[in-house]
């Protein structure tokens, strides 16, 4: 399964640029068909609620590259698979070191793109000869694809075995601790769910936000424990 997942990953990184299928690359579709693999529904599609909630806001408009989602969600459902954990209090500390993932992510892909920008200038130069013996808009297209599997094949294998062993070192240390917090499925996706109040642009919501949580504060500051 191990070995899988990163071929899955590569796989559906390509539904980002390379090859437009609906929706597959959004996390729902990765936490249902991980849930479907491992059998363990709850936790995956917990986890794909919670980013696809978390970066609602965020939407590709113009040259802005959004955060990459399938890289924090199937990371953070293969840990959670590997270290066999239900409990929303573990999976929140997964959850949390996964998410650089999705800025690494857009680092990647930039890069990428710059790199796939090189080959403008050949297909300029095809362009203008007019000739149609000559495979360079297939090859760019095809080299394209590959370079992008590869690098995401890579980026996740090696960003997932750093993460395996940093957590299985905190976990290690600190597991009684964790394991003594009182944290739901609900905290988290009501934390989360602020990425959704962000993508409704208005100015009406945010303020009814501040004013929530200011009276809130008070609530809990008035009510002794």
């Amino acid at each position: 399964m191990a070995g899988g997942c990163k071929f899955f990953f590569a796989l559906f990184s390509l539904f980002r640029t390379s090859i437009s299928i609906g929706l597959l690359e959004r996390p729902l579709v990765i936490g249902f068909l991980w849930g479907a693999l491992t059998g363990d529904y709850s936790a995956s599609l917990g986890i794909a609620i919670f980013f696809e909630l978390f970066w609602l806001d965020n939407i590709p408009a113009g040259t802005y590259i959004p955060p990459q989602l399938i890289a924090p969600t199937l990371a953070a459902c293969v840990l959670v698979t590997k270290f066999e954990f239900t409990q929303a209090r573990q999976i929140a500390l997964v959850l949390l070191a996964c998410m650089p993932l999705a800025k690494i992510g857009v680092l990647i892909e930039s890069s990428l793109r710059q790199l796939h920008n090189k080959g403008y200038q050949k297909l300029i130069n095809w362009a203008r000869k007019g000739s149609t013996n000559d495979p360079i808009p297939g090859e760019l297209v095809y080299s394209s694809i590959f370079r992008t599997f590869i690098a995401s094949f890579f980026f996740f294998w090696s960003s997932v075995l750093i993460l395996y062993y940093v957590l299985r070192a905190i976990f290690h240390k600190w597991g009684l601790t964790i394991a003594a917090i009182d944290l739901q499925w609900s905290y988290l996706w009501i934390a989360a769910s602020l990425g959704g109040l962000l993508a409704l642009r208005l100015r009406k919501a945010y303020a009814t936000l501040a004013f929530g949580i200011v009276l809130s504060g008070f609530f809990v500051l008035a009510v002794p424990v």
